[in-house]
């Protein structure tokens, strides 16, 4: 053990040297409530109190600091804002990054529609009533006298700044079908000792009813990036393009970006744009994005163009859950998609399809059918 011992301190060392190296641009991707000094000591303690991350490569530890920079989480076991885990991929010991909780919490906070994020689990001797309905309702009063009892499922609940708020459960058969999809469940019990599921249960269980509920919610790109960090960490894909991580076999420090002009920066952006793009849509996710990290369009689209694949990868997410929300929306108020009637009042498509008068006896189509069938 003795002998193990200098081995390991000067791999912290290298690794320090490593992360002290990139801290220029650590700064860069800060946002204002996290210093570079606090996220270097975070990490650093993370990394040494978990032994194994010591022997993952010094680029994949870079890379998941680096993104924990980007989406502003402290990488601590005890935080629970996000993990460095060590995860072995076809021989290699590679540091993965597993958002927490807590920071999909932030994250949503984050947004600039999301007011709090509240999650718990509930255990057998807890008081709990749960109805979904016309009048959805949520009560949880915990036993607080002794044990608890086994935990019989974990929720949450969503307060949003327009006053209104929704909320999700998920059972403890829920939540272990996700751990059994994760690639947790089929490592070594050697490994399995640092992973999440393993050493916070619980954490991961709000993390999951979170993640879930969230899909219906507004939320930012960050928040969908750290989503798709875990979707790949825990079905054993790798994270190396949304870690960014350096190419090349000896690309053990992310070199200093060329400088770019603002002109030039949102130039590129502007070209990049796919053609096949919503421009309301780009409009929207621009302004609520913007609005989110307090800066112009202008400076979101300076900050995007150092990453424009990554971007529209996001983007295309973000559309797919606005096309999800208005479902839903739809779903709940069957009258939103309401239009005039040519015989007086509204009508949706469905009362059209059916009307005796959507054709006349000379074929001729009720226009206002014929214009939302467009």
């Amino acid at each position: 053990m003795a002998q193990n011992l200098p081995v390991a301190q000067q791999r912290a060392a290298d690794i320090r040297g490593l992360l002290e190296k990139s801290r220029k641009q650590m700064e860069a991707a800060l946002p204002k409530h996290l210093t570079a000094d606090r996220l270097l000591r975070v990490a650093m303690t993370s990394i040494q109190r978990t032994p194994k991350l010591l022997e993952c490569t010094p680029k994949s530890l870079l890379a998941c600091v680096m993104t924990c920079a980007q989406l502003g989480l402290e990488p601590d076991q005890f935080l629970g804002q996000a993990y460095l885990v060590p995860f072995r991929n076809h021989g290699t010991m590679e540091c993965t990054l597993i958002p927490g909780y807590r920071g999909y919490i932030a994250l949503a906070r984050r947004s600039g529609e999301v007011q709090t994020v509240a999650s718990q689990v509930v255990y057998e001797k807890d008081q709990f009533d749960l109805v979904f309905g016309i009048e959805d309702r949520l009560e949880h009063r915990p036993h607080i006298n002794g044990d608890r009892g086994a935990a019989v499922g974990a929720y949450c609940v969503f307060k949003y700044k327009d006053g209104g708020y929704s909320f999700d459960f998920m059972s403890v058969d829920d939540i272990e079908r996700i751990r059994k999809r994760s690639k947790a469940s089929g490592l070594q019990d050697d490994d399995k000792k640092d992973v999440p599921w393993v050493t916070d249960w619980d954490e991961m269980a709000k993390k999951t009813v979170i993640k879930r509920h969230a899909k219906l919610a507004p939320m930012s790109v960050e928040f969908q990036r750290a989503a798709a960090l875990e979707d790949r960490a825990f079905s054993g894909d790798s994270q190396s393009d949304l870690l960014e991580m350096p190419e090349g076999s000896d690309a053990d420090v992310i070199d200093a970006e060329a400088e770019v002009s603002p002109e030039d920066a949102i130039k590129s952006f502007d070209e990049s744009i796919p053609k096949e793009t919503d421009m309301e849509l780009l409009a929207s996710f621009m302004a609520k994005t913007a609005k989110a990290n307090g800066v112009t369009i202008e400076a979101f689209k300076v900050e995007a163009a150092k990453d424009l694949p990554g971007l529209w990868k996001f983007f295309s997410a973000w559309v797919k859950q606005e096309e999800a929300k208005k479902t839903a929306a739809n779903k709940a108020d069957p009258m939103v998609d309401r239009f005039d009637c040519p015989d007086g009042g509204f009508v949706t498509l469905s009362v059209c399809e059916n009307c005796k008068k959507r054709e006349d006896s000379a074929g001729v189509i009720c226009p206002a059918y014929s214009s939302v069938k467009k």
